[in-house]
């Protein structure tokens, strides 16, 4: 993917290289995410889109895509949509709660999320979340995010938990 494609409008070179770090850590650092194939195509402030193709390994016994791999998918934009707005090196947000309503069922193809963040406090964030399969609404997902910070360890480089 091009990580130029993937940037969504104009942005500092600072804010540029934080999402390209952004998208490496996901796509290239990230087991679950290599597992069922997320991967980044939008960042922005706030906002993130991440696709995953849908085939039979994601499907449930009835032969559509899993409920648990939609979740997965609208959680990781809604979430990648707060992490453009998160210090890297010292937060990281961790999901308390999400809540997906299903719309309609994915079958094979692409499944494509959007992601946006709708309110930012201190330590808690609402980030919300459409799954689409074209231009059909699959799923609509809102989620609430902890904002915590990274320890460090005794040699003073930080650690995630």
């Amino acid at each position: 993917m091009s990580v130029e494609r993937a940037l969504w409008g104009k942005c500092s070179p600072e804010e540029e290289e934080r999402y390209r770090r952004i998208i490496r850590d996901r796509e290239d650092n990230s087991p679950y995410y290599q597992l069922i194939g997320l991967e980044v195509t939008g960042l922005g402030c706030g906002r993130a889109s991440i696709q995953m193709a849908a085939d039979e390994q994601l499907w449930n016994l009835g032969g559509i895509v899993h409920g648990g791999a939609i979740c997965s998918l609208a959680d990781a934009a809604a979430g990648v949509a707060l992490a453009t707005l998160l210090d890297k090196d010292n937060e990281r947000p961790v999901t308390i709660e999400l809540k997906v309503n299903f719309c309609s069922p994915a079958r094979e193809g692409v499944l494509e999320a959007h992601g946006e963040v709708i309110h930012r406090g201190g330590r808690i964030t609402v980030s919300e979340a459409e799954v689409r399969q074209g231009a059909r609404l699959i799923a609509k997902a809102i989620a609430t995010y902890m904002v915590v910070a990274l320890p460090v360890t005794t040699e003073g480089v930080t650690t995630a938990p």
